[in-house]
């Protein structure tokens, strides 16, 4: 019996996700939410399709609208222009602080301005969640999917992945510029996976790519050759966060939470 397969990959500034080699064992779903695709495969019928459909996508509906950094009412917006944060906001701000910590500053989500500068990113100051966002989200979804019993399963949006029980092979690109092809192939079960990497949105220099991943210490875009650094972590929030994190302090690092895989594709 065939399997699913998904390759990881960047697209646009975090990442996108492709089912490819769909078997008759699984139903597959694809929309769009927080600026990229996303997709769900399973391998149960005890939920019909159009069901996950609305509920996947009021879910990542609810969390663009407390986390989004280009919509002006999102709670994010109202939060960086002074107002109080909701309880919603506050848990993913209570969330990214624990990873700013963990990380010893690599991962900083007070960085909008600096992001912005370097030619990325909407115009303002104060806090940018999008480096742990699509994570976040990702992670309500596979909490929902579960609740309504579909427990073999993956979701991706971007390169943030969730997935369930069962094996689920992904496939990471290797960090080319122009083309595509696959640097590796990891299985999940019941872990998450994310990337960060600056070979699909960048701007050129005489030192490497720059892009939006901004080094806390520097207030300074990370400027590499094409490169990226994943993690496979229990929950996807964390691997988005070490992922930006580890891609700020470089391949050499090593002092990363036990338990945690990492893998750096380099040119």
């Amino acid at each position: 019996m065939k399997r699913a397969f998904v390759i990881l990959a960047l697209c646009g500034l975090i990442g996108f996700l492709v089912l490819k080699g769909r078997g008759t064992s699984t139903t597959g779903l694809h929309g769009a939410a927080m600026g990229c695709q996303w997709t769900l495969e399973w391998r149960e019928d005890a939920v019909p399709p159009e069901t996950l459909r609305r509920e996947v996508s009021a879910i990542l509906e609810k969390w663009e609208q407390v986390l989004s950094q280009w919509r002006p009412n999102s709670d994010l917006s109202r939060y960086n222009r002074g107002e109080s944060p909701g309880p919603e906001l506050s848990r993913v701000l209570t969330l990214a602080d624990g990873m700013k910590e963990a990380t010893g500053g690599a991962f900083d989500h007070h960085l909008l301005e600096q992001v912005h500068a370097a030619g990325f990113g909407p115009e303002g100051k104060g806090v940018d969640l999008s480096s742990i966002g699509k994570g976040f989200a990702a992670d309500r979804v596979g909490e929902r999917l579960r609740e309504l019993g579909v427990k073999d399963f993956v979701f991706a949006i971007a390169g943030e992945v969730v997935a369930g029980d069962g094996d689920w092979p992904v496939d990471i690109e290797k960090p080319q510029i122009d083309g595509r092809s696959i640097a590796r192939t990891v299985t999940l079960r019941n872990q998450a996976i994310a990337t960060s990497g600056n070979y699909r949105q960048f701007i050129p220099s005489n030192e490497g790519l720059r892009t939006h991943i901004i080094d806390p210490k520097t207030g300074q875009s990370v400027i590499r050759p094409p490169s990226s650094v994943t993690v496979i972590a229990p929950d996807c929030a964390s691997a988005s966060a070490w992922a930006t994190a580890l891609f700020v302090l470089g391949p050499e690092f090593k002092d990363y939470p036990a338990g945690f895989q990492v893998s750096w594709q380099l040119p």
